[in-house]
């Protein structure tokens, strides 16, 4: 039967020890009564001075699990390095060797010895020794031991191997997904610009976070000064809620550009903050920076969060001195910012005279100003031409319907229903995103393929008793009217995909730490007083990105002062 392959190596190990420690200039003689523990942890030293000092621990008194992770990473450091002290046999050796005294002292059931193996292996690209290590671990293997691994096939180009161990693992943390990303990517600007892109829209603002500190650990060459990097991170840090960071972030770039100062502008704006917003839009001014197409749209849409409506007027006029000629987007923030504000004939006079056809996301702003303001005559012409433009989008029913309903126009109503059933039009799914370790948990409203959806589902009919204690009463007006009985709109609302990532924030993440949520569309009057109740009775911070822009819930109030 052949020999093992580490057997054979720690045959030879022994044959060339005496030669490497005596080529590093050290005597095999041993000396009692100095372990020299602390001196296996020094980082770059040749490999035949690990040896000597490990001789001589072991000459002194039985080593232990100590010894040998500080002995085991001190090789792998020292192979990470440039073979100039020996050459790769005598590398290979020494491994074999150290696993060889691991085995016969028992000490490869420690965790931290197992794992510190691992890590010299993967240093030296020996992946299949690795593995045997890996496989035969047992109790002794934890998350770092799969991350080790994982990381080991990334860097060796293994990424199939990487793929098959990333599937297997019991338990993933962001060390782990960082791994796998870096396995099929290479971390350049651009890469890291998507990512971070990415990190953005779904709220991931964990995952962006370690890209950041990423960057300032790896110092990632082309990063300082790297415009468009920075910017990612501005924009990453205000999708997130985190306009601290991003402050931090935009404040420290030494000499940025248009679209940085943008980025920081709009996440102002998006996150209710339309005063600081205007502040920077003017600072941006004063120090000579040219204003794009862009930069209106940020600013006005500052306004329309805030109601600044003749700022906003204002500011729209003088976009032709800024040599700007003002576009679609444009008249339709200014339509957006008149009609929230309850002016809805001006906006809808806005959208008629622009000198271009307006989208039908502009006529759909609209149409929920009017919704919220209950003006049927706007809101019946804006209906009806939104499901003109979008026959097969069942929101646009949805809301006319409901306008019809409330103002008690039954026979309206009905035959909106019944033009959308005939075409079989359907409502745009709500879905909520919220992070929590190193993965982005997805809820569909009424969902129930959660893990712990029992849970979820027992908090959330705790939490509306507590609710309805302290007087909270559903607000079901905007629920579409197919249901005649109130009980079952309002089961509805109970389970909207909101509220059921709320609950799953409460249940997980510590009671120090915000819950951030991302939806897809915009929060129903009833979650957001919902939330509002919710963040003053379990006393956390709520932070909720909808399709418009931010809401922080803290205390019972929301940032957006209930204008959203």
């Amino acid at each position: 039967m052949p020999a093992h392959p580490l057997r054979l190596r720690s045959i030879h190990a022994l044959a060339v020890l005496r030669r490497v420690a005596i080529a590093a200039g050290f005597s095999t003689a041993a000396s009692r009564g100095c372990p020299l523990h602390a001196a296996l942890a020094r980082r770059g030293a040749p490999v035949g001075t690990a040896l000597e000092l490990y001789s001589r621990i072991r000459a002194a008194a039985s080593p232990t699990p100590y010894t040998f992770s500080l002995l085991l990473a001190s090789l792998a450091a020292s192979s990470s390095r440039s073979p100039s002290d020996a050459g790769d046999s005598d590398r290979l050796s020494a491994a074999g060797l150290a696993h060889a005294q691991v085995l016969k002292c028992g000490a490869l059931g420690h965790t931290v010895v197992t794992n510190c193996l691992l890590k010299l292996y993967c240093a030296l690209g020996l992946l299949p020794d690795a593995r045997r290590v890996f496989d035969s671990g047992g109790d002794a293997l934890d998350t770092v031991s799969w991350n080790t691994i994982l990381s080991g096939y990334g860097k060796s180009g293994d990424l199939l191997a990487a793929r098959e161990v990333f599937g297997r693992m019991p338990e993933r943390s962001l060390i782990s997904w960082s791994a796998m990303i870096d396995s099929c990517v290479r971390a350049d600007v651009v890469v890291l610009v998507s990512v971070l892109k990415a990190c953005a829209h779904l709220g991931a603002v964990e995952r962006g976070r370690w890209i950041h500190r990423f960057l300032e650990t790896e110092r990632l060459k082309g990063r300082p000064g790297n415009v468009m990097l920075e910017t990612a991170l501005v924009d990453m840090y205000c999708k997130c809620g985190c306009l601290e960071k991003a402050w931090q972030v935009f404040d420290g770039v030494q000499s940025g550009d248009v679209v940085l100062w943008n980025a920081m502008i709009g996440g102002l704006a998006m996150n209710g903050h339309g005063e600081r917003a205007l502040e920077l839009f003017r600072r941006m001014l004063d120090k000579n920076f040219a204003p794009n197409e862009s930069t209106f749209i940020a600013v006005l849409c500052g306004c329309t969060h805030t109601g600044h409506v003749e700022e906003g007027k204002k500011i729209f006029e003088s976009m032709k001195g800024h040599g700007v000629e003002p576009r679609r987007e444009h008249y339709g923030c200014l339509a957006d910012l008149l009609g929230r504000a309850g002016l809805v004939e001006e906006a809808e006079a806005v959208l008629l005279d622009m000198p271009m056809e307006p989208h039908a996301s502009q006529w759909g702003a609209l149409m929920s100003s009017c919704r919220m303001h209950n003006n049927i005559n706007v809101g019946e012409r804006v209906g009806k031409r939104l499901i003109e433009l979008e026959p097969e989008d069942g929101g646009r029913y949805v809301v006319l319907f409901n306008l019809y309903a409330v103002n008690g126009l039954w026979e309206d109503a009905r035959a909106v229903r019944q033009m959308m059933e005939e075409r079989g039009a359907k409502k745009e799914t709500g879905l909520s995103f919220i992070e929590w370790n190193g993965l982005v948990h997805k809820f569909i409203s009424g969902d129930t393929r959660h893990p712990q959806t029992s849970l979820i589902y027992g908090l959330l009919q705790d939490m509306e008793q507590r609710l309805q204690l302290i007087g909270y009463v559903k607000d079901t007006s905007q629920v579409i009217m197919d249901m005649d009985d109130e009980e079952d709109k309002g089961i509805t609302l109970s389970y909207h995909s909101e509220r059921l990532a709320l609950a799953f924030g409460i249940l997980n993440i510590p009671h120090g730490m915000p819950i951030r949520i991302v939806k897809n569309l915009r929060v129903c009057r009833d979650c957001h007083m919902h939330a509002k109740l919710v963040s003053k009775l379990y006393q956390r911070e709520i932070i909720v990105r909808d399709r418009h822009r931010f809401h922080l819930f803290r205390d019972g109030v929301c940032s957006c002062n209930d204008y959203w």
